[in-house]
């Protein structure tokens, strides 16, 4: 039998295209991380945010609900504060930016988080207002549902 070059050409795109076939189908592993909806209650279709961020503070931490000016029996859900980025990183906290009503955690997130979702506050880039908060129980490698609309903030484990 005589091989040809044709047919390891041909071997070598099948295994390529083997190779990537789960990012192509969306079958690799998902980013640690969440979706962001804004959510009617008229019949209208929920659609994804495309502003701001999501921040993650530790729950347990007295200090993440000093900044928030909040406490643990406060409503969240429509929780208005201002929030600086370095503030929320100084105590552990990660500042995501939502793009496409998309967003991305560390992998190693785990534990219970104060999770919010803040939008520019027009004080500099780094400075925002909360539009919402939620206490999420976090496994490593979380992927996080979070919602806004007429019953404010929501969020949880997806």
């Amino acid at each position: 039998m005589r091989r040809t070059r044709r047919s390891g050409t041909t071997l070598a795109v099948a295994v390529s295209t083997l190779a990537f076939l789960p990012a192509l189908t969306g079958c690799a592993s998902a980013t640690p991380g969440g979706t962001l909806r804004s959510v009617d209650d008229t019949g209208l279709a929920d659609t994804p945010i495309d502003e701001g961020w999501v921040l993650a503070l530790p729950a347990d931490d007295d200090a993440s609900w000093t900044l928030l000016h909040a406490r643990p029996s406060d409503a969240l859900d429509d929780l208005h504060t201002s929030v600086n980025a370095d503030d929320v990183t100084a105590l552990g906290g990660t500042w995501q930016p939502v793009r496409s009503g998309r967003f991305d955690l560390p992998a190693d997130l785990t534990g219970t988080h104060l999770l919010c979702w803040a939008v520019p506050s027009g004080n500099g880039p780094t400075t925002a207002t909360t539009r919402g908060c939620a206490e999420v129980a976090l496994d490593d490698d979380a992927r996080v549902e979070a919602t806004w609309g007429e019953g404010g903030f929501g969020a949880q484990p997806g």
